[in-house]
């Protein structure tokens, strides 16, 4: 029996959703302000591309290698630099278009706007309360004097503190053991015929331990990661800067200036972005997912959310250039394979911005007024159901796959059929996966490729397939008791 390659893709990347979002037994329920954004098609990196998230940058042993780990920096940064569309796929041209002064919204940017032209509470604080806020953000984020190795000169920047570091590296582990739960709870759910009596013999037998590694990274992300104490001290800084928010507002807009460096190449200063945990690449956290056309019909009765957020996702085969266009090959989403089976192993990976302070749109004493320094058509967001607005949320966790291996004759056929009519420069995807393509690293290009042997396709390669996202909610949203003439 033939099964169409888009019900084959909206299988799995069904399977992958609950995987990472989780819902469907009660146990670990999706968060309605997390929405996937799939990537179209994925973006390969190399260990080398991430060596600063683990190394850091000014720990490199030479000059010649700070500055390939800013260019490193710079390419991430680029990258991760952009506002989730809730009701589109992060296609090629988005992709390409991050690197584009004349491209979409950069996040940085529009928060940049956001904090500069926003009008604050501007009541008093006391100087006790001064003085805990200040403690506060001295606990969750430090400044740091760094050398320049070139140059020697001083530079001031600022980094997550040790309380912080502990914070995000738990919540990373509690997400990995999510992902292992909800991995094997959905194996177990779409398995089928003799092969799949394992996957739901293990389920039957270690749902309650998987269950318990979730309960115990959630525990050490309380007792070790400091889980109550930074939501507290982020709690207390949004109370208290409801009533007094002048001194605060001007100290993310210091924080989000020292949080920009610039490489020798690009004289364009840049947001510092990294990922926890930074050695991905090389990390145990890869859980291995598996698929075949047997698990189609139960990914049809899945559960979905109440509205379609990161759609536009195509599972015909496809050409794209290295510029980011994309041409539909023969071989579109009702292209009939048989005998398909897929297997690649994942990991996320949470996107920590240097300057970014995501719960300034939590607070409720600040808003914007049109044409007083906001010239955007929209407001942030709505905070409707989907959403609208000029920022509606901002990605927390980038999704990595690598070692993929499809077994199927036709899919093999039909991408070696595409492959050959590919130029020099292009590539071959399929959905959120690339299958074989150039991409741009540092100063050259490297390649993205696949081998096949007929039956079997293998990409060994690493790429980015979607990024978690979370929405603001309503923003601004000031309590609607504030007199106007507060707000400065």
């Amino acid at each position: 029996m033939a099964f169409p390659l888009n019900d084959l893709g909206s299988a799995l990347t069904g399977q992958i959703y609950q995987s990472i979002l989780g819902g469907g037994d009660g146990k670990v329920a999706p968060d309605p302000n997390t929405f996937f954004t799939w990537c179209m098609p994925g973006l390969p990196f190399s260990e080398s591309d991430l060596d600063f998230c683990g190394a850091g940058i000014f720990s490199a042993k030479d000059a010649e290698t700070q500055n390939e780990r800013l260019m490193h920096a710079y390419q991430l940064s680029a990258l991760l630099d952009f506002v989730p569309d809730v009701g589109a796929a992060y296609t090629s041209d988005k992709q390409q278009g991050m690197y584009k002064p004349d491209a979409e919204k950069h996040l940085s940017e529009m928060y940049h706007q956001i904090l500069k032209f926003s009008k604050v509470v501007d009541y008093p604080l006391t100087p006790e309360q001064q003085a805990k806020l200040d403690k506060f953000r001295g606990l969750l984020w430090e400044k740091k004097t760094v050398k320049d190795l070139i140059t020697d000169e001083e530079k001031e920047t600022v980094e997550p503190s040790a309380v912080m570091r502990a914070y995000t590296g738990a919540l990373g582990k509690y997400n990995d053991a999510v992902i292992e739960y909800n991995t094997k709870r959905v194996a177990a759910a779409g398995a089928t015929g003799p092969e799949g009596k394992a996957a739901s013999a293990d389920w039957a037998l270690n749902q309650q331990n998987y269950y318990l590694k979730v309960k115990a990274a959630a525990d050490e992300w309380t007792s070790a990661g400091y889980r109550n104490e930074v939501d507290q001290m982020n709690a207390y800084i949004s109370q208290t800067t409801e009533r007094s928010m002048i001194m605060w507002k001007q100290s993310l807009l210091e924080r989000f200036q020292l949080a920009l460096i610039s490489t020798p190449e690009v004289a364009i200063p840049f947001p510092y972005t990294t990922l926890v945990p930074g050695n991905i690449a090389t990390s145990g956290g890869w859980t291995r997912i598996g698929i075949s056309h047997k698990t189609d019909n139960w990914s049809k009765e899945s559960e979905a959310t109440s509205w379609k957020a990161g759609g536009g996702v195509n599972f015909g085969l496809f050409r794209f250039d290295a510029k980011g266009g994309r041409d539909s090959s023969s071989y579109q989403e009702n292209h009939q394979v048989s005998e398909f089976s897929m297997t690649f192993e994942m990991a996320q990976a949470v996107i920590v911005r240097a300057g970014f302070y995501p719960e300034f749109f939590a607070n409720r004493g600040w808003m914007l007024r049109k044409g007083e320094g906001w010239t955007f058509d929209d407001l942030p967001s709505d905070g409707q159901q989907p959403p609208h607005g000029s920022f509606v949320g901002y990605a927390t966790q980038a999704v990595f796959v690598r070692n993929v291996e499809i077994k199927s004759r036709d899919f093999v056929s039909a991408y070696r059929d595409t492959k050959s009519k590919v130029t020099a420069g292009g590539g071959v995807g399929w959905g959120p996966w690339c299958l074989n393509a150039d991409y741009s690293h540092e100063s050259h290009k490297e390649n993205f490729t696949s081998t096949e042997d007929g039956e079997t396709l293998n990409v060994d390669g690493m790429q980015i397939i979607g990024f978690v996202n979370h929405l603001l909610g309503k923003a601004p949203n000031p309590l609607e008791d504030i007199p106007e003439e507060q707000f400065a």
